[in-house]
């Protein structure tokens, strides 16, 4: 089963179909991630790494603004070829960056996607007030220090 078709599935087990407000919520949740990511990142200039943190503040706000849903974010339908072809080419180039900066990112994928399926108790999510997907008792995040 690929990565997509396991987190289509852990999102279909908690109750998330293909819909607006899921989708503005699983938006939000990308910028989230891609902000971490950013913090990460260090550059030798002063000034690029402004605004790196500048962009990670920005996107820290939208994704928190649109995870509430005080903002709904979603994808037009004459902007939807465009919007899959950067989340194939997000992924690739991701998928470089991990190789070509030394890390296992299949062992990590893995590793993060069993992680998810640990959040599900009898194959249900613990819902949050709110509609987020909760953590169980005793669940621990993923380590990944064996793939970097």
């Amino acid at each position: 089963m690929t990565n997509h078709q396991r987190t289509a599935a852990w999102l279909a087990a908690c109750g998330k179909q293909p819909n607006v407000g899921n989708t503005s919520i699983q938006i939000g949740c990308h910028l989230e991630e891609f902000a971490e990511l950013l913090r990460c990142i260090r550059t030798d200039s002063e000034g690029g790494q402004l605004i790196i943190d500048r962009t990670v503040a920005d996107m820290d706000w939208l994704a928190v603004k649109i995870k509430k849903g005080d903002y709904t974010a979603h994808i037009p339908n004459h902007l939807r070829e465009q919007a899959l072809d950067a989340l194939c080419d997000g992924e690739v180039t991701g998928n470089g960056v991990a190789y070509l900066a030394g890390m296992n990112k299949d062992a990590a994928d893995q590793a993060v996607l069993a992680s998810n399926d640990a959040k599900l108790v009898d194959g249900k999510p613990v819902i949050l007030e709110g509609g987020k997907i909760g953590k169980p008792a005793g669940w621990k995040a993923p380590n990944l220090s064996a793939f970097v």
